[in-house]
């Protein structure tokens, strides 16, 4: 069977689509090893990863064609509401921050209120061995990467709040 430039196109379109979606490679990292990054915010302010230690931290990596982003982007808006995560830092880090006037567009369209950050040429993304969005990271009070969740539905939502929830808890006993 031939096919098409066309036919060849659509495929690879697809395969790329269906990447973002994936949900079984998760990654693994060194729970040692404390991450430090900083990133440019929607209102034009430096986002400072390290300035945040103390807390846990939920990062979503998306970009603004994505639909399964779109879907988490909501998901943590009611996360990021609920009072019991409230000790709990979150933000949207935009992958295709060339795209800032879509980004801002679907920002607001989804009515998202908690920060959004934008991850110039995907520096961030990349150097953190990450290749679909969604991606989301949740980072301990010591700056450690304790789960990372590749692609996106409610399962994985449950996934990343039992593990806030643990991080929480095991800072209460610590203290």
């Amino acid at each position: 069977m031939r096919l098409s430039r066309a036919g060849i196109i659509i495929l690879l379109c697809f395969a790329a689509l269906l990447g973002g979606c994936r949900k079984d490679n998760d990654l693994e990292y060194k729970k040692s090893s404390p991450i430090d990054f900083r990133l440019d915010t929607l209102g034009h302010d430096r986002f400072y990863l390290n300035q945040h230690r103390g807390k846990v931290v939920v990062l979503a990596f998306w970009a603004t064609w994505c639909v399964a982003c779109k879907s988490e982007l909501v998901d943590l808006n009611s996360v990021a509401a609920s009072p019991e995560y409230k000790d709990v830092f979150i933000a949207a880090v935009c992958n295709d921050a060339e795209n800032i006037d879509d980004a801002k567009k679907v920002i607001k369209s989804l009515g998202i209120d908690y920060p959004v950050l934008f991850d110039k040429d995907a520096k961030v993304f990349k150097s953190l061995n990450f290749s679909a969005v969604p991606t989301t990271i949740v980072i301990d009070q010591a700056g450690r990467i304790r789960l990372t969740k590749i692609g996106y539905d409610a399962g994985i939502m449950r996934q990343i709040k039992k593990n806030i929830e643990t991080l929480l808890t095991s800072d209460k006993i610590g203290r």
